[in-house]
């Protein structure tokens, strides 16, 4: 035993422990190949010990920190939170923490945050980009640390990607509107030089002209970021028109509440009960939305894995597919209880699942 004046070491660990140093560092740093019990007994002596390892010293001898750095546009938005999550449940036990930041939907804080995780040493980085500029991304100082984009790519760069397969979602999504009667769908969704809201407003494009349903240009409205405010203000636009449609598409679930509570504190029961939506992401509280028959709901533990592997892949050296791109197919909610009806998956008219998307795709955005 140590005096309690002196901080106990990895030796002290491995001598109470009964085990050598390397299985203490193995079983710190949960790695495979240490038995359970032996893992045991290394953690009972390390909390005896009060042992604490230094890990700005380790970090300086491995030249790793044991860190990820994540930037995501927005802390407040409930989608990217559930996808960090997801990803810090795969990480950790692999012993990694996260440095967690905003860049508050603007370039140019994208890129202050970029450099301040390049200074802490991070090991990799998953972003979630704020648009659609990316040579900040270029940098020298990035050459050698893996980088994840993950629900937004940008067509520069040639980097991994993990993201969910939008047109297929929307496409589900008018196929339902239609199923119930629908044939006027407006749109509600964010700035289309964005990856996510370009998909989901081409998504919206093709699937109305698949269906042989009418574009009406006034109702397919977009603006910035896609938040509340964005959703109530775009909702107040399109029902300012007398001959409005009934149903809408809105591109994700900020939006879709903004949409609702704008819904709720201005119409009349009569407008409000003729109002449908459907919309993009299914959250908890989403069978708390009353206007909303369907949803699409993406897999955030499939994408913290679909994450997490690929990051752990190339940190160990393995660059094998790379630039590689996840596409991961989402699941389609019909919510029963607000109205939404259910109906037969017509799979000839959607998209394939693709690996691969050919990028130089573009629709007109009025």
């Amino acid at each position: 035993m140590t005096d309690e004046n002196v901080s106990a070491t990895i030796k002290d660990v491995a001598r109470l422990a009964g085990v050598s140093i390397a299985t203490v560092s193995r079983a710190l740093n949960a790695s495979d190949g240490v038995k359970a019990n032996t893992r045991k007994a290394v953690m009972e002596a390390v909390e005896k010990l009060g042992y604490n390892r230094n890990e700005v010293a380790r970090s300086l001898k491995f030249r790793q920190t044991r860190t990820i750095g994540i930037i995501a546009p927005e802390l407040s938005n409930i989608f990217f939170m559930e996808v960090v999550e997801a990803l810090e449940r795969f990480l950790a036990p692999k012993g990694y923490s996260m440095i967690i930041t905003s860049s508050y939907d603007s370039v140019e804080e994208e890129k202050r945050k970029l450099q301040i995780l390049i200074e802490r040493n991070v090991d990799g980085m998953v972003v979630m980009p704020s648009g659609a500029e990316g040579d900040h991304f270029l940098s020298k100082a990035l050459s050698n640390i893996p980088l994840i984009l993950v629900d937004r790519r940008i067509k520069s760069l040639k980097v991994d990607s993990v993201e969910t397969d939008n047109r297929f979602g929307v496409h589900k999504m008018i196929q339902a509107l239609k199923h119930e009667g629908f044939h006027r769908i407006g749109f509600i969704g964010g700035d289309p030089t964005i990856h996510t809201a370009g998909e989901r407003l081409n998504g919206y494009l093709e699937a109305m002209s698949r269906y042989g349903l009418h574009v009406e240009e006034r109702f397919v409205l977009h603006r910035g970021a896609m938040t509340q405010t964005n959703g109530r203000e775009l909702l107040q636009q399109a029902l300012s028109f007398p001959d409005h449609p009934h149903a809408f598409f809105i591109a994700n679930d900020s939006m879709h509440l903004g949409a609702t509570i704008y819904a709720i504190e201005h119409l009349d029961a009569s407008e409000r009960n003729s109002l449908v939506f459907a919309s993009f992401d299914y959250l908890s509280y989403a069978p708390l939305l009353k206007f909303c028959h369907y949803a699409v709901s993406q897999q955030f533990e499939q994408i913290g894995e679909e994450v997490a592997t690929l990051l752990l892949q190339r940190l160990g050296g393995d660059w094998e597919g790379f630039p590689k791109r996840v596409m991961l197919r989402p699941e389609i909610k019909v919510i029963k209880a607000s109205g939404g009806l259910p109906f037969e998956e017509d799979e000839q008219s959607l998209p394939p699942l693709r690996e691969t998307v050919n990028t130089e795709e573009s629709a007109s955005y009025f």
